[in-house]
């Protein structure tokens, strides 16, 4: 009779293992949805803004203002001073998102505002950009100001 008892209660904690594994998969697998939800997004977004930057360059190009749209002109449109152009020059390489050059094991190469820098998880790089995450597969995660940058390796 223990013996069936026994036997009878590893046949349970067998059950609960499997349960207990295929409700592991089942939360990966919504997390995996809810990343590609949120990349098919960041691309409709992308294409959006190509868009708008195509057609902000074709009303430059025909001598119209777009200042009162609120978006910033192509440099290849703008017709301003020098000095306004590298004024724009600086503070674009001042926001710009820093570039992944390589990344091994633990660690990447970023191409920052302030040169080549190294960083693992945890770090902040020049322009208060903070290192999140480090992947072969994936690229690198980085966080500032709330926003979520995920970046692939340049080629």
């Amino acid at each position: 009779m223990k013996r069936y008892i026994v036997l009878g209660l590893m046949g349970v904690s067998v059950l609960a293992q499997a349960e207990m594994d295929g409700s592991k998969i089942l939360m990966e697998e919504a997390e995996r949805a809810k990343e590609v939800q949120r990349l098919e997004y960041q691309a409709e977004l992308l294409k959006q803004r190509a868009e708008i930057a195509k057609y902000v360059e074709e009303i430059q190009k025909y001598g119209g203002d777009v200042s009162d749209l609120g978006v910033q002109a192509p440099a290849s449109a703008s017709k301003s001073s020098s000095t306004d152009k590298q004024a724009s020059a600086k503070s674009k390489k001042k926001d710009a998102v820093p570039k992944v050059l390589h990344i091994e094991n633990d660690r990447a190469a970023f191409d920052t505002q302030d040169g080549k820098v190294f960083g693992k998880v945890g770090q902040t790089l020049p322009g208060g950009y903070r290192v999140v995450a480090i992947s072969m597969r994936d690229g690198v995660r980085l966080h500032k100001d709330g926003m979520r940058y995920d970046i692939d390796i340049v080629w």
